[in-house]
């Protein structure tokens, strides 16, 4: 009867040693965390490696890839760099407006635009709108057709992120415009009524040709409101020979001011428009996926020393995207110097990344009380959480002087 009682009890000892995670060592609880589809690697600022878990295996980084395609950016097209929209006039009453990408064309510069046109060439009675710096259309991988903003279209010509934000009188179904500075236009009115939106900010159009007309229809009422006169006829077209360069409106945000907007808002839109110019800069136009993929492979493999990317898109939209947890970490080594256009939290500055089933958190520590550290964490189990896994990092992360590394 003893023994049995002996060996019941060590059978009991050796379940619960075997069941209970054992927490002694650091970072075991954010290891408890972890699945078979999860890498995390975590690093001091010296280099040191503080706790890594599965960081060679290639995850879906979601949207912690903008961080790459904006480090590229900074060096492709440099920090300094502002796009340009074009205008020209025939002389005969004819004016074009060409677009070269600008992921911040928003009412206030094509008002801006327009006002300085109709300085220079009042009368004109046809606006042609040159897209042709980009390839048309340009299909982004893992973007949709929805009309929320994060599906928005890329295009040499946009405005407004081709997106409208408008109500509507329950009673009298009056559309208006939310924003003060960009009224409603009849184009985009006729796109609402046809495509049946109820309200709110919604992408207007995914047709490529559309998506330039409506910066065109909004150009050509800032002209008319300027003086310019009314312009009858808005056409595509190109702003070729017989036409005459105006003026050269440089963007009032450098890319900076945009890489800073992109990662704090997670701008699909705005990181494919820098892709496409960064393609642009590196292989000449017409800008198209194919060369902005390839610029931004280049840069990872030359300047970062990348060797198992795989790269779809640069925004992070598509699954095919593929990076490894010690790359990553590579991306946030040579990204140190613009770490303050991440988000800021409580000493964390940091990257998010959602898709169905996917999450990621990448960025940097600087708290008061723990160890100045880098971190990656790359999330492809399904029904696990990349915050929840960070937050238990940031728990477990030693003060200064204080730190031994775990792998």
């Amino acid at each position: 009867m003893k023994t049995r009682t002996l060996f019941a009890a060590m059978a009991a000892v050796l379940f619960l040693s075997t069941a209970t995670p054992c927490f002694s060592k650091p970072f075991s609880r954010t290891a408890a965390l972890l699945g078979a589809s999860d890498s995390v690697l975590v690093k001091a600022d010296d280099g040191r490696v503080l706790f890594s878990w599965k960081p060679d295996a290639p995850r879906v980084p979601a949207s912690t890839l903008k961080v790459l395609t904006c480090l590229a950016a900074m060096k492709i097209l440099g920090p300094d760099h502002r796009f340009a929209t074009e205008l020209y006039s025939d002389g005969k009453g004819t004016c074009a407006l060409k677009g070269y990408g600008d992921p911040l064309l928003l009412s206030k510069v094509l008002r801006e635009m327009a006002g300085i046109l109709a300085l220079k060439v009042p009368g004109c009675k046809t606006l042609v709108l040159d897209d042709g710096f980009f390839q048309n259309p340009v299909d982004i991988p893992g973007a949709g057709d929805s009309t929320n903003p994060y599906d928005a279209p890329v295009g040499a010509l946009c405005a407004n992120f081709n997106t409208v934000n408008f109500t509507r009188n329950p009673k009298t179904g009056e559309l208006k415009s939310v924003d003060s500075k960009t009224p409603l236009v009849p184009f985009a009115k006729e796109i609402i009524r046809e495509k049946r939106f109820p309200r709110g900010l919604v992408v207007l159009t995914h047709d490529c040709r559309e998506t330039s007309l409506y910066a065109g229809h909004l150009f050509a009422r800032f002209y008319e409101q300027a003086g310019g006169g009314a312009i009858r006829d808005i056409e595509a077209g190109k702003a070729g020979p017989g036409f005459s360069l105006v003026h050269t409106h440089s963007s009032p945000f450098n890319l900076t001011e945009n890489v800073r907007l992109l990662l704090r808002y997670s701008n699909n839109f705005m990181t494919n428009q820098i892709l496409l110019a960064m393609g642009a800069k590196r292989f000449g136009a017409p800008a198209n996926l194919e060369k902005g993929v390839s610029a931004l492979e280049e840069f990872a493999r030359d300047e970062v020393g990348l060797k198992q990317l795989q790269i779809a898109e640069g925004s992070g939209l598509a699954r095919e995207n593929r990076i490894t947890a010690s790359e990553m970490m590579k991306v946030l080594d040579a990204f140190e110097p613009y770490m303050d256009l991440l988000k800021e939290n409580h000493g964390v500055r940091y990257k998010t990344g959602t898709l169905k089933g996917v999450s990621g958190r990448v960025g940097y520590v600087r708290k008061p009380g723990k160890i100045p550290s880098r971190f990656v964490i790359l999330v492809n189990t399904p029904r696990h959480s990349a915050q929840k896994i960070l937050d238990s990092v940031l728990r477990e992360l030693p003060p200064p002087g204080k730190a031994k590394g775990r792998s």
